[in-house]
Formats: C-alpha cells, sequence, structure tokens
C-alpha cells in the first residue's frame, strides 16, 4: 500500500471515528477494557503508536504500516507474560482487492518452553480472505497423520505452516485440542510464532464474556502446550 492510499485509509478512519455514536461505544468500550484489566492484574495503556519503542509491539498476523492499536493492556496472568489490544486496520481482501474494514480483539500469551516452535496458523475459514490479505507465507497442511481429527474441525479450521514443519506441527495440534478448540474457541483463529500465542477474534466493542472467553482460553492452550513439551523426569536440562 503506498503513501497515498495510506493517507486515504487514515482520513477515511479519522472521519468515521468522529461519529457520536462511535465515541459513545468506544468510551464504554474503554470502560469495560480498563475494568477488566484492573481485574485480572494487567495494566491499561490506552491507544500506543506503532512506532513508540516504549510499548512492546503486538505483532501477529495483523501487524502491517497502516493498523492502529488501542486498549493496549500488558502484564502476567498466572504466570503467563499476557497482552491485549484491540487493533483495526483497513485490507484489501477477495480477487477484486475490496476494501475491508477488520476489527481484531488480539489477546496474547508467552509460552514458557525452551523448543523453538514451527509457525502455525490454525484460522476460522469465515476470516480466510482476511488473512490471506494480510498474510500469505504458510501453507494449508493436510492434517490427519497420527490420528483422525474431528469433521467439525476440518470442516470449519485451516491449519496453515511451513510443509517441511507438518508432522511437528501436528504433535502439537493434536486431534483434542482441535476438538477443545471447535467446542470452546467459537470463530477465534490461532496463531504461534516466537513461541508467542496469539488470539484473534472480530470484536469491535468487546464486553468482559469475550475478554474472560479468549484470556481463559487462551491461557488452557498455553498450559497444555507447555505440559505437552515439558521435559521427562530422566532428560537433561
Amino acid at each position: 500500500m503506498g503513501a497515498r492510499d495510506r493517507l486515504a485509509v487514515r482520513t477515511k478512519r479519522a472521519l468515521r471515528h468522529m461519529s457520536p455514536q462511535h465515541i459513545i461505544r468506544t468510551r464504554l468500550s474503554a470502560k469495560i477494557i480498563r475494568k477488566y484489566a484492573d481485574k485480572v492484574g494487567l495494566i491499561y495503556f490506552g491507544a500506543v503508536d506503532p512506532g513508540d519503542d516504549e510499548h512492546r509491539l503486538v505483532r501477529g498476523h495483523t501487524v502491517s504500516t497502516t493498523h492502529m492499536d488501542n486498549h493496549y493492556c500488558v502484564g502476567t496472568i498466572h504466570g503467563y507474560d499476557t497482552a491485549i489490544v484491540l487493533r483495526n486496520d483497513t485490507i484489501l481482501a477477495g480477487r477484486d482487492r475490496n476494501e475491508q474494514r477488520c476489527h481484531w480483539l488480539i489477546v496474547t500469551f508467552d509460552l514458557h518452553t525452551k523448543y523453538d516452535l514451527p509457525h502455525i496458523y490454525i484460522g476460522h475459514r469465515s476470516k480466510h480472505e482476511a488473512y490471506r490479505a494480510s498474510y500469505s507465507q504458510l501453507t494449508p497442511l493436510s492434517i490427519g497423520t497420527f490420528g483422525s481429527y474431528p469433521a467439525h474441525f476440518v470442516s470449519s479450521y485451516t491449519v496453515y505452516g511451513i510443509p517441511a514443519h507438518a508432522l511437528t506441527i501436528e504433535r502439537l495440534v493434536t486431534p483434542q485440542i482441535a476438538s477443545i478448540i471447535m467446542s470452546h474457541f467459537a470463530d477465534a483463529s490461532i496463531e504461534i510464532e516466537d513461541n508467542t500465542i496469539y488470539l484473534y477474534v472480530e470484536s469491535r466493542y468487546p464486553n468482559e464474556t469475550i475478554l474472560e472467553k479468549m484470556v481463559s482460553n487462551g491461557l488452557w492452550l498455553a498450559n497444555n502446550i507447555d505440559a505437552m513439551l515439558a521435559p521427562r523426569p530422566n532428560e537433561e536440562d
């Protein structure tokens, strides 16, 4: 996206954000997220400039030169370094490259394992176009080498990765984990990159129920992956 296009995107965004309805709902979201941050022990910073070195940038496939981050929270929950941010951006999706406005609620967790995990993206198929528009370096993988996956998971999600890492990814995203993702994660998408879990869900004005669900599901997944990769008693450090 060129400089002129980026300016056009930011101008349209500024005009939309001036509407009274948007202002009211944004203030309500800020109140809800700040209250939730206080409840779980996170620090609330609000809007964050992606170019500001003072705060750690929340990466993942949604990072771009035009995204805007708001309601940024950071801290530790149950021993996991955690961040929450509401990211909005305009992407060019589909064959016709039509503009699509996205509002991602992103929750991240830094894993404890010392193993370097491969880059994995578990994308809900309803969000396929948004993913392909913002990131395209991973390949859809065919899973099922070590066991049968729930039919609903296979029809609702695509697992992406580098083909050379396919077997390792399948050992991490087991049929049991896939079943829980299908039943508890709703339409959220999941990414693991640089040993950080990213949960994404489309939510322009998140409420406490969505926040609680995202955090509890992310902690469950982080705990399961760390437990799966924990050294055995007879293994050396």
